[in-house]
């Protein structure tokens, strides 16, 4: 581990608590956690007025972690995404809720390809009265900490227009409930010069659950979706995927029934993005929080996996409590062994 690294290990489990809203870490007695784990309040979702805090982007940077994450939004969108390098949490992207579209900005991706930051992230737009699917947006910047402009209709890149394109929709649009989800979740890394994403999309039938999908592009607006870029890991909610090179491999990692009693921390690996190995447990029932939800894996800027013990960022229930109010989570992180 590189002494950069190793400095941003010691900040991270030392001063983010006081950064972020708290004075002296959560009790690792709370809950299912045992000693062994020592999860660490990253946001602290009630304290800061945020409510929720989880779907992390983590990218490790000169020995600094950027932490991007979904969160409360306001003005009639669900979501705002925000930013936090061991501060107080900022807003980095908003959404706008114009004209029946654009209600979310959720579950961010940031990677670097070609000189610019791209943020891919999950919004949702109105099908029919009341009714929506989720749907995949982009914003990008010269800057790893903004400010983001995102990509619109007219191709033009702007600061919270009302007009942001939907680079990725459902596979079928669906204007009658159940809508289910739609697509979105998206992980996304540059490997070999190209942009490679994974997202999840259920709306070829709501009611059988998530299919991951993996898309290939050059060009960071434009994505083509097909049925025949399923991989074969099913019904996988909220997945991180990295890139090994040392091992030449890709690495998901993935929380095994999210937003349960009995969630649990796996990791799994692929030698081509697409055809998938057994998931090994990383963090097993009885020592993982109850309700955990939304996991992402830090990695540099492109997507690669960093050395030393890998920080995973998750949601969970405020102050790790066993009982589970939807939308009141902190954002807890743990450090993982690397393999």
């Amino acid at each position: 581990m590189t002494d950069g690294i190793k400095t941003a290990i010691l900040l991270l489990f030392t001063l983010v608590l006081g950064a972020c809203g708290g004075s002296q870490a959560p009790p690792t007695t709370v809950g299912k956690p045992p000693v062994a784990w020592n999860f660490v309040k990253l946001v602290d979702s009630d304290a800061n007025g945020i409510w929720y805090a989880y779907a992390p982007s983590i990218v490790l940077k000169d020995g600094i972690y950027h932490v991007f994450f979904c969160s409360v939004g306001a003005l009639g969108s669900w979501d705002y995404i925000r930013y936090v390098n061991w501060s107080s949490p900022s807003v980095m992207l908003r959404a706008t809720a114009a004209n029946g579209f654009d209600m979310a900005a959720c579950d961010p991706s940031v990677v670097y390809y070609q000189g610019f930051y791209y943020m891919y992230y999950s919004s949702a737009y109105t099908t029919a009265p009341n009714l929506y699917q989720t749907v995949i947006q982009v914003a990008k910047s010269p800057n790893i900490d903004g400010p983001y402009l995102t990509y619109t209709q007219r191709g033009t890149w702007e600061d919270t227009p009302n007009d942001p394109k939907m680079i990725i929709q459902p596979l079928v649009t669906r204007s009658q409930d159940p809508t289910g989800y739609g697509a979105g979740q998206q992980t996304v890394l540059v490997r070999n010069g190209e942009l490679m994403m994974w997202y999840t999309d259920d709306s070829l039938d709501p009611n059988a659950g998530l299919r991951t999908y993996l898309l290939h592009s050059t060009d960071p607006v434009t994505w083509n979706p097909s049925l025949q870029a399923q991989i074969t890991v099913p019904d996988a909610h909220s997945i991180d995927i990295k890139y090994d090179p040392a091992k030449n491999r890709y690495v998901m990692t993935r929380i095994i029934n999210p937003h349960r009693a009995n969630a649990y921390l796996t990791r799994a690996f692929s030698s081509d993005g697409k055809f998938w190995g057994p998931f090994e447990t990383l963090i097993d029932v009885s020592a993982f929080p109850d309700y955990a939800n939304n996991v992402g894996a830090a990695g540099d800027q492109t997507g690669l996996t960093v050395p030393g013990p890998i920080l995973v960022g998750f949601g969970a229930p405020w102050d790790l409590r066993k009982d589970d109010i939807w939308g009141q989570w902190d954002l807890y992180g743990v450090l993982i062994d690397s393999k």
